[in-house]
């Protein structure tokens, strides 16, 4: 089921209210605009014009999840990525734990909802903007500008919501997800926490476990795992 709404306080909010239901695996909310779009970090929103971006939520029941759900926003950028290399020929990276990347600029970010038993999982893809405002976090980049392409939103929709699908029963994206991961096999230094922790840990990045956990061979040469934080 697809749910098309003009706009809306969050595709979130909206897909949320749709969970009594119990509706089925890839249920999809999509919005022209939203007041307040939210990002995993609080605080940070995501904000764009009406009708340029993807601004939708998905809905998936926990039990049909084959691996664990932690790993989930990565399986959402790993899944985006994918889609958009199908369909638009863009080459991505996934930044752990939840932007998807072109040459180093952001062109999507995720935020997933443990709710009930479902997993909802928010999606905004900039598709048809031509420039942004230099007041972001990150440069952001849009399909529109990289390809010259005016992607089609519901083509794009459909094409997430059956590759998704497919691999919900499937663990082993993961292996081919490393192929994707941002920084892989290099020199980084990640935030390890929550925002205020002041922690940082440097190291190579060597991959990602089975838990979406971030491992980092530090210069001991042990592997210290991150399962919440953010690259420096």
């Amino acid at each position: 089921m697809i749910i098309h709404l003009e706009s809306v306080s969050s595709t979130m909010d909206a897909a949320r209210a749709l969970i009594p239901q119990k509706p089925e695996d890839g249920t999809a909310v999509y919005a022209d605009y939203q007041e307040q779009g939210r990002g995993r970090v609080q605080g940070r929103r995501w904000v764009c014009p009406k009708g340029e971006s993807l601004l939708v939520t998905f809905l998936f029941k926990t039990e049909s999840i084959a691996f664990p759900l932690s790993s989930f926003p990565l399986y959402a950028g790993y899944v985006t990525a994918k889609c958009l290399e199908k369909l638009y020929g863009i080459k991505c990276q996934v930044k752990w734990p939840n932007d998807v990347l072109v040459e180093g600029a952001k062109i999507s970010g995720i935020y997933c909802e443990c709710i009930d038993s479902y997993i909802s999982c928010g999606i905004g893809i900039n598709l048809l903007q031509e420039q942004f405002e230099p007041t972001h976090r990150r440069p952001p980049c849009s399909v529109k500008m990289v390809t010259g392409l005016s992607p089609d939103r519901e083509k794009l929709l459909k094409e997430m919501i059956e590759q998704f699908i497919f691999n919900l029963k499937n663990s082993n994206w993961i292996n081919d997800f490393q192929s994707i991961l941002y920084k892989n096999n290099e020199s980084i230094t990640v935030l390890d926490g929550l925002a205020d922790s002041g922690t940082t840990v440097t190291g190579t990045l060597i991959g990602i476990g089975g838990y979406g956990q971030m491992l980092i061979k530090q210069s001991d040469g042990t592997v210290k795992e991150i399962f919440t934080g953010e690259i420096l």
